[in-house]
């Protein structure tokens, strides 16, 4: 699946990211305060399908239909893949470079997005997980000889719920908030909150309509702080 569409968004994102790394090396904890924090960004994209890897495993794509129940899936492709958006995907993993060895942004795949759908105090919203896998510290793509599987790599978890807004059949913006809870590995403290937005899409040049009413595709962006009492730094 061609992906120039996203090249340009992720030139913006790698820029927007920099700043914010720059920002975050500022948040030097105090003697007093054992551990880490700071400010972080990710960018991300998800699908069902994906070029060469065909249909991604447990996917299950929404129509944007206002229905409480059902799980709806999407997932990034693996860390192997040419993402450019994925590739630089977050300041996060690496605590804003302070991971012995790294270097911002970082490659970073949703392995999955999952959410449901619920009506609250009259308001419809999509309530859900994001379970994400750092492939490697640092940007690029994945080694297709890496030894190491994704299922095997660290990953950290985000709780979001955001309300939502059909724009028309090849568009669904939403927008809320999240929280970090906790990984696998050096993520395993690790806590936060913040801002998350996306929007639902079909890379497909017919489009969504023409795919059955469905949303194929997304991306999200996150804006927030981060907090690991017992941070693993040495690389």
């Amino acid at each position: 699946m061609k992906r120039s569409s996203s090249l340009a968004a992720a030139a913006i994102c790698l820029a927007a990211l920099t700043v914010v790394a720059s920002a975050g090396t500022a948040d030097v904890r105090s003697t007093a305060t054992p551990g880490v924090s700071g400010s972080f960004s990710l960018v991300m994209m998800v699908h069902t399908s994906s070029g060469g890897f065909g249909n991604l495993p447990g996917v299950n794509p929404w129509n944007g239909g206002r229905k409480s129940g059902g799980r709806f899936v999407y997932r990034s492709i693996p860390c192997s893949g040419n993402a450019p958006v994925n590739n630089i995907a977050s300041d996060l993993p690496t605590y804003n470079a302070r991971v012995k060895g790294s270097r911002v942004p970082s490659s970073v795949r949703a392995h999955p997005m999952a959410f449901t759908v619920r009506k609250r105090r009259g308001q419809w919203q999509i309530k859900g997980r994001l379970r994400f896998t750092v492939c490697k510290l640092g940007p690029g793509p994945t080694p297709q000889n890496d030894p190491v599987p994704d299922e095997a790599k660290p990953k950290f978890n985000v709780n979001f719920v955001a309300g939502f807004r059909r724009v028309n059949s090849e568009t669904l913006r939403w927008t809320g908030t999240f929280k970090l809870r906790g990984g696998t590995g050096r993520y395993e403290d690790l806590t936060g909150a913040g801002r998350i937005a996306g929007y639902f899409l079909c890379f497909a040049p017919e489009g969504c309509a023409a795919k059955g009413g469905k949303y194929l595709d997304g991306q999200l962006v996150m804006h927030g702080r981060y907090s690991d009492p017992t941070p693993k730094l040495a690389g």
